[in-house]
């Protein structure tokens, strides 16, 4: 089962009206195929270039900062990924507001931080301050807000709270669906997750059908696409 649905999303790189995707295609690439390692020293630059050119307050060097952690985490450090979302948040709420887009993504990536450190409580609370963020500025229907339900139905049912869980998975497969079109690879994974947890409450007979979709799907998916997702999920559940 996959922890977390997803490491980026769509508020990830929109401040300043620059895209760090696009700034640090190198980078990116060597995490898509995740060599996390390689990857480091180019986020390492990328933030202290950023700070040079801008300063140490400015929406960019919050933007190099989350993304920085997040490579800290995927290696397995946790202990310097947290300070550095910490700046980031800091630098966001101040500058952009804290019901900003940019806030939900880095509140995202904090909670993951602490579903793997054993924090259940603090990721609970970042996914929920997250989740109004996005209700509040987003449509109903964008994936970006079923991100975060996922998340938090994927927490509840990892606690055990299968009744808190359940509908927030079924709500997050609905906007997907809807969203992205009923064969996205992240349909898969919600998928999967809402079957594991009608398994974990003793019905899998409807968990059956869900498997098989997602099996099918993921089935369907061109090779190197396929293994990157194996990989990734690998990973989200180390």
């Amino acid at each position: 089962m996959v922890l977390l649905i997803a490491l980026g999303d769509p508020a990830f790189g929109e401040h300043d009206g620059s895209d760090i995707l696009e700034m640090s295609k190198d980078m990116v690439e060597l995490e898509r195929a995740g060599q996390y390692a390689s990857a480091l020293p180019l986020a390492e630059h990328a933030l202290s270039s950023s700070e040079g050119t801008f300063g140490l307050e400015h929406p960019t060097v919050a933007i190099y900062a989350d993304h920085l952690a997040v490579l800290h985490h995927m290696m397995g450090e946790p202990a310097k990924a947290e300070p550095l979302f910490q700046r980031a948040l800091g630098i966001q709420e101040r500058l952009l507001g804290p019901e900003h887009q940019a806030v939900s993504s880095t509140l995202n990536h904090m909670a993951k931080l602490y579903v793997t450190t054993k924090q259940p409580a603090k990721a609970e609370s970042m996914l929920r301050r997250a989740l109004r963020i996005r209700e509040k500025t987003l449509n109903p229907n964008n994936p970006a807000i079923a991100t975060i339900l996922g998340n938090l139905g994927v927490l509840y049912e990892s606690q055990g709270q299968y009744a808190k869980a359940e509908p927030l998975l079924r709500r997050t497969l609905a906007i997907q669906e809807k969203s992205l079109g009923p064969t996205h690879l992240t349909v898969a994974t919600s998928l999967e997750n809402y079957a594991h947890l009608l398994r974990k409450t003793h019905r899998a007979p409807k968990a059956v059908p869900l498997e098989a979709r997602a099996k099918a799907i993921r089935k369907n998916l061109p090779v190197i696409r396929q293994d990157r997702s194996k990989k990734s999920e690998l990973e989200e559940k180390k």
